[in-house]
Formats: C-alpha cells, sequence, structure tokens
C-alpha cells in the first residue's frame, strides 16, 4: 500500500512539470514575437481587421453581395488563429533541434505551446471582435453561452493537426512549405468570406468534409444570429476534431524517437 501511495504522484508531477513547460514555452515564444515592438500585442489585430476592412470595401461595396465587416470579422479572427497555430506548429521540432538533442523533456510542448501561443493571441483579440459584432446591433443573447464549445473544437482541431505536421516535417521538410499553399487552399474553401447558403448544391458536400466549416460558421451563428448551430454538423465537427487528434498523436509517437537523429 505505501510503495502504491508513493508511485501514485509521478504522473502528476510529470503532467504538471509538462505544464508548466509549455507555460514556459509559449511566454518565451510571445515575448520574443513582440520584443522591441511598440504595439506589442496590437500586431496581432491588424491583419483581421486589415483584411475585414478591404474585403468588406471590395466585396460589399464594390461589387454589392450585401457582406458586412462583422460578418468577415467572424470568420477572420477565428482563421488567423487557426493558421497561426498549425503554420507556426509546422516547423516547432526544426526550429528548437538544439533543444532536442540536448535536454530530454516532453517534446510535445514545443507544438502545442505554439498553439496555445496562438490561441492565447484569440482570446485577447476576441473582446474586440465582440465589440465590433456589439457595435454593428447585434446584442448578446443566451446563444453566446455554447461559444466554449466552437472554441474547444477549434482548439483541439489546432492541436491535433499541428502536431501532425510538426511531426512529419522532421522527415520531409517540404511540408512545412506544402502547408502555407494548403491553408491559403482552406481559406477559400472554408466559408469564411461566404457563407454555406453561396455554395452551389453540387458542391456543398465539400463544406462537410472540412472540419473547420462547421466550427466557421459556428462563430457566425452564435455572434451575429443569436443562434446555436445544427448540432448534427458540431457532431461531424467534433468527429473529425478527434480524428485529428488522434492521427496527430499517433503520427507523433511513431516519429519521435528519430527526431534527434534526423535534425
Amino acid at each position: 500500500m505505501t510503495a502504491m501511495a508513493m508511485a501514485r504522484p509521478a504522473p502528476q508531477r510529470s503532467l504538471r512539470n509538462a505544464f508548466e513547460l509549455v507555460t514556459a514555452l509559449t511566454s518565451r515564444d510571445l515575448k520574443l514575437r513582440y520584443q522591441g515592438s511598440v504595439l506589442g500585442w496590437a500586431w496581432s489585430l491588424a491583419r483581421p481587421l486589415a483584411l475585414g476592412a478591404v474585403l468588406a470595401f471590395a466585396l460589399g461595396r464594390v461589387l454589392g453581395t450585401g457582406i458586412t465587416a462583422e460578418f468577415l470579422l467572424a470568420g477572420l479572427f477565428p482563421w488567423f488563429w487557426f493558421q497561426g497555430g498549425v503554420q507556426g506548429a509546422a516547423g516547432s521540432f526544426i526550429g528548437n533541434g538544439g533543444l532536442l538533442k540536448k535536454v530530454r523533456f516532453p517534446r510535445a510542448v514545443l507544438p502545442l505551446s505554439t498553439v496555445l501561443g496562438a490561441t492565447l493571441q484569440f482570446a485577447l483579440s476576441l473582446p474586440v471582435l465582440v465589440g465590433f459584432v456589439v457595435a454593428a446591433g447585434n446584442e448578446p443573447s443566451a446563444a453566446w453561452l455554447g461559444l466554449p464549445l466552437v472554441f474547444v473544437l477549434q482548439l483541439g482541431l489546432t492541436a491535433g493537426l499541428g502536431l501532425f505536421v510538426a511531426s512529419v516535417t522532421v522527415y520531409f521538410r517540404d511540408l512545412e512549405h506544402i502547408t502555407e499553399v494548403l491553408l491559403t487552399l482552406l481559406f477559400y474553401a472554408t466559408p469564411i468570406i461566404y457563407s454555406v447558403d453561396r455554395v452551389p448544391e453540387g458542391y456543398r458536400w465539400l463544406t462537410y468534409v472540412n472540419p473547420l466549416a462547421p466550427i466557421m460558421e459556428g462563430w457566425r451563428s452564435i455572434l451575429l444570429d443569436g443562434a446555436l448551430p445544427a448540432w448534427s454538423h458540431l457532431g461531424a465537427s467534433a468527429a473529425l476534431t478527434a480524428a485529428a487528434l488522434g492521427a496527430g498523436w499517433v503520427t507523433f509517437r511513431r516519429l519521435e524517437d528519430g527526431f534527434a537523429d534526423a535534425i
């Protein structure tokens, strides 16, 4: 009994150490990213706000589609979180090659800390997005209680894909550049600058196999329409998110032993 009692805290200590390491690496990356910058974190708002303004003018005013700035921002803010997490995680093992060779630690914390950094930036920018939504005349509703669900789904999807891409990139360096191209294609294949109902019926099936599509529609549905997204769509997204997490973890575990030699 005594030996068992003494052995139990070990996994807890390991988990706590991993959490502390993720926190430290995330803090380090954020400090390095904005070191010497006058505006600091505010720069993370520049891309979605600038792109939202340009697209609102081009699509809404010039082409007369009726797309508004708040409609675009409700998709662009979550998109840049997803893009930043996956793209940043891609080179996380390669960029810390020296650390991998010298120190033994839970290696998964490297891509996960990058994803967490992107998540923290999004969380800090969320009040700005909410401010734009409310200023546009969309009042908070009970449906907003569903935001944590959409948040968790996107976090899981980003973490799973980030871990997968980071692991494979160690052995196939071109994947880091391929990821940039694929993310650009995914941006247009996901209902971010348009809604699902604008997709022709013959191609709408693509939105059901894209795990990011119902998540983006979920943000917009809750924030702008004050309604929870369809549970069937969220259920499909949850299944695909679980698959992405599983694929990312299995790939990482199978490849991690050779990281130091490959780098």
